[in-house]
């Protein structure tokens, strides 16, 4: 089978902030396993000199076409699979004439700025009948697999009750680069609850299934941001108050039954502690799951699964089983195992669109709730 050809979009040589297609999407798309599923054919930044740019900056095939524009490369033939990694302000605007075109693409989260955008993309997407994906890593991580093998294989029973405690490592009691903006100011798109906290729920609802009854609390420990300019050096530039939260907590039902507690909380982890801690207790053991970062379906280097048999006082190491990813780095490792279930057909490997609404909407109605308790204000 011929590799799908790809028109990437935002892999910029001058990122204002984490440059994650050169941290997730390049290593996997430039090994040779990403080869034999992928080619580049086109590569699109702000202008077509910045695009000419990154294909000399990453040494990339001199026969890569550069483009300026979404509009521009769509209407090029060869793209087959539009993969977008552009900051969130930009996804509307650049989606939009890709699912128009009738073109399959990857887009990372948040997928737009607002709920408005989101439904006319998926509606869009839906009336051209495009393949979609959602840059979610939980349905292709194997951390989530081995757990979902284990409660199906009845290691630990009945699942009673399932929780997670987080912490996103990015600390708010001193001042953040201007490019972090975002974090603060809710119409961006791109916050805590948006990024952090989607990546993690998403990993308990993949494994659990949906919620049928939940109660949230949205708080902003740290209710201003400050904001420097780090070409200029550490002197504030500009403080502005956040409308978004910083700390999270949930509480729900599962559909199954299942007892779920969850806190998300933006700073770094305890010294000692782990970034993430998930438990799940169950009628005839336990499994618990500890990882340096929060987000462990982005990064699980130093991850620790354990597993206790009810009734006894000692728990035994549950090791992952490598595959022919292990061998990249984070956190191009999921992201990786994202292409690979795409290219092979496995829908239930990936998240697409229609998760990506069900996920966003979620969190949208937790937002209204907080904006009715004045969690904001």
């Amino acid at each position: 089978m011929a590799p799908i050809r790809i028109g990437l979009i935002g892999l910029s040589t001058s990122s204002k902030a984490t440059n994650w297609a050169v941290l997730a999407h390049l290593p996997y798309l430039q090994s040779p396993l990403g080869q034999s599923h992928y080619k580049i054919v086109a590569l699109c930044n702000s202008s077509v000199e910045s695009a000419k740019k990154s294909i000399a900056h990453f040494n990339l095939s001199p026969t890569i076409k550069a483009y300026g524009s979404a509009r521009d490369l769509v209407t090029d033939p060869d793209v087959e699979l539009v993969v977008n990694v552009t900051g969130v302000e930009s996804h509307y605007d650049v989606l939009l004439p890709v699912v128009k075109a009738g073109k399959d693409v990857y887009s990372e989260l948040p997928l737009a700025s607002n709920m408005a955008q989101m439904r006319e993309l998926i509606d869009a997407a839906r009336a051209k009948g495009v393949k979609t994906i959602f840059g979610l890593q939980g349905q292709a991580h194997p951390v989530v697999h081995l757990i979902k093998k284990m409660i199906v294989g009845d290691k630990i029973g009945k699942p009673l009750s399932t929780t997670l405690t987080a912490t996103t490592g990015s600390s708010l009691d001193r001042p953040l680069p201007i490019a972090f903006k975002m974090l603060a100011e809710r119409k961006a798109g791109g916050n805590f609850a948006t990024i952090w906290f989607l990546h993690s729920i998403n990993c308990l609802l993949d494994t659990f299934g949906e919620l049928d009854s939940f109660n949230s609390i949205m708080g902003t420990d740290h209710p201003a941001l400050d904001l420097i300019d780090p070409s200029k050096g550490t002197e504030i530039i500009d403080t502005i108050a956040k409308d978004c939260p910083d700390n999270t907590h949930l509480q729900g039902r599962f559909s199954s039954g299942t007892l779920l507690t969850y806190q998300l909380r933006a700073g770094p982890s305890f010294p000692g502690e782990p970034g993430c801690r998930w438990i799940i207790n169950g009628t005839k053991g336990d499994i618990l799951i500890t990882n340096p970062r929060g987000c462990f379906d982005i990064e699980h280097s130093g991850i620790k699964i354990q597993y206790r048999k009810a009734g006894e006082n000692t728990a035994e190491e549950v090791m992952l089983e490598e595959d022919n990813l292990s061998g990249l780095e984070h956190p191009a490792q999921n992201v990786g195992r994202v292409f690979e279930a795409f290219a092979k057909g496995e829908a239930e490997k990936y998240a697409d669109w229609k998760t990506a609404m069900r996920r966003h909407s979620f969190i949208d109605e937790m937002f209204e709730r907080g904006d009715r308790e004045g969690a904001f204000d």
